[in-house]
C-alpha cells in the first residue's frame, strides 16, 4: 500500500474493484486483441464497481480520494491488462473536467451516468450560431468512444474577454456523431480508439470547457465549490496525465514478474537452466532495479504534486519525469523480450502483449521522451517553453 490519505477500508476495497477489472479484462486479453476493443464484461465491471464516478467532487457523494490511491488502482488494472487499465483510466479521469464545466451542465453529464471520452487535439472548427455554437471536424484516436456517451472535442475559437483564439473542450453526447472504426494499432488495441466525426453539431455556451483557466489556476467556474476536490489549486495537467505514468508502472511490474518466471522454466539447448545463467541473473537484478526507480520517480512525481497545491509549478519538470519513468517501463519490457528468446514473441506470450502496450503507452503525445527531455534541458537553462504538464 502507498502513501495515502484515504481510510484503509476505502482503499481496500478500490484495490478490490481494480482487481476484478483486471482479471477480467486478462482473460479475454487476446479477444480484445482481435476485436480492438475491450468487451462488454471489462465495460460492465467498471461500471458495477462505479469508478467511473470516482473522481467528482463531494456533491456528487462519492468517496474522496487522493493522487496515491488514485494511481494505485490504475497500476493495479494495468499490472492484469493495459488496454483495461488505459480505459479504467480514461472513464474516471475524465470526470476532472466534467467537475470544471458550468454547474448546470456538469449536473446534467453527471446525472446521466454516462462514461466520458474527449480528445483535446485542437482540430475542431467553431461558428456561433443563435444559442450557442456548431462545431466540425474529425478527431482519431478516441480512446473507449463505442462505449461513451459524452466526448470532449478540441478546438480552437475565441472567447469574450480574448483577441487570441484558445485551447477549448467542447462536449457533445457521442450520439450525435459518427465513429469511424478504424482502430488498428500495434497496442492498445483494447481501448477502441476509434475516430469520430462531427458535422455542425449544436453547442450549449455551457458546454464549452475553457483549457487556459484550468491550465493557470486549476478551478471550477463558480466560486462556491468543494475546495478539497481532487484537483482543485493542483498542477492541472500533471493531475491529468498521472494515469500514463501509473499504468507504466503497473505493466512493468507485471513484466519483471513474467521475465522471473519464464526465465526459471526455461532450459537452455545445453540443459542448462536459463536462471543460472549469469545473464539473466544479470537483467533480472537490473530491470528490478529500473523498476524501483520508475516507482520512486512516481511516488516523488505525486509529492511534487502536493507540494506545488495553489503554487506556480514547472510544467517541463513535470513532463520530463513522467516521460523518464515511463521510458524505463518500456526498456524492462523490450529488454525482457529480447534476452527471453524466441518463444516469448509469440502471439499471446504475456511478454508479448505487455511490451507492445507499453510502447503505445510509450508513444502518447504526453509521454514522449526526445520531446520532454528537450523542453526541460531549455527550461533548465533559462530558456521560455510552452507545454501542458
Amino acid at each position: 500500500m502507498a502513501s495515502t490519505l484515504v481510510e484503509t477500508n476505502l482503499y481496500d476495497e478500490l484495490m478490490a474493484s481494480a482487481t476484478r477489472i483486471g482479471e477480467i479484462a486478462e482473460a479475454e486479453a487476446l479477444e480484445a486483441d482481435k476485436n480492438a476493443t475491450v468487451s462488454k464484461n471489462v465495460i460492465n465491471a467498471i461500471r458495477e464497481e462505479k469508478i467511473h464516478r470516482l473522481l467528482l467532487p463531494k456533491d456528487y457523494n462519492f468517496p474522496q480520494i487522493d493522487f496515491w490511491t488514485y494511481a494505485d488502482l490504475i497500476k493495479k488494472v494495468s499490472y492484469y491488462n493495459l488496454s483495461a487499465g488505459w480505459l479504467t483510466c480514461f472513464y474516471s479521469l475524465h470526470n476532472a473536467w466534467v467537475s470544471y464545466l458550468p454547474k448546470s451542465f456538469r449536473d446534467e453529464v453527471v446525472a446521466s451516468d454516462g462514461f466520458v471520452a474527449d480528445v483535446f487535439a485542437p482540430v475542431g472548427q467553431i461558428e456561433e450560431c443563435e444559442g450557442g455554437y456548431l462545431i466540425s471536424g474529425q478527431w482519431n484516436f478516441v480512446s473507449g468512444i463505442l462505449h461513451s456517451e459524452w466526448v470532449a472535442l478540441g478546438a480552437l475559437m475565441h472567447f469574450d474577454d480574448s483577441a487570441v483564439k484558445e485551447g477549448a473542450g467542447v462536449c457533445v453526447r457521442v450520439a450525435d456523431l459518427t465513429i469511424k472504426e478504424n482502430w488498428d494499432s500495434l497496442g492498445m488495441r483494447g481501448s477502441g480508439s476509434h475516430t469520430v466525426i462531427a458535422d455542425k453539431v449544436f453547442v450549449k455556451r455551457e458546454a464549452i470547457l475553457r483549457m487556459s483557466n484550468m491550465q493557470e489556476q486549476s478551478r471550477p467556474p463558480e466560486a462556491a465549490y468543494d475546495k478539497d476536490y481532487l484537483y482543485y489549486d493542483m498542477p492541472w495537467f500533471p493531475g491529468f496525465y498521472i494515469g500514463f505514468a501509473s499504468m507504466a508502472v503497473g505493466g512493468a511490474e507485471r513484466v519483471v514478474e513474467e521475465f522471473k518466471k519464464h526465465t526459471a522454466g526455461r532450459v537452455r539447448m545445453n540443459g542448462t537452466n536459463e536462471h543460472e545463467s549469469p545473464t539473466s541473473q544479470r537483467v533480472l537484478a537490473e530491470i528490478s532495479m529500473e523498476l524501483k526507480a520508475a516507482q520512486a520517480l512516481l511516488n516523488e512525481y505525486i509529492a511534487q504534486m502536493y507540494r506545488d497545491k495553489d503554487q506556480p509549478y514547472n510544467e517541463a519538470e513535470y513532463k520530463a519525469m513522467r516521460a523518464s519513468l515511463i521510458r524505463k517501463c518500456v526498456d524492462i519490457a523490450v529488454r525482457s523480450l529480447l534476452t527471453l528468446g524466441g518463444h516469448a514473441i509469440l502471439k499471446g506470450h504475456p511478454l508479448e502483449l505487455f511490451t507492445r502496450d507499453l510502447l503505445t503507452v510509450g508513444t502518447h503525445l504526453s509521454s514522449l521522451y526526445e520531446d520532454a527531455v528537450n523542453i526541460y534541458g531549455k527550461k533548465l537553462f533559462g530558456f521560455p517553453v510552452v507545454t501542458r504538464g
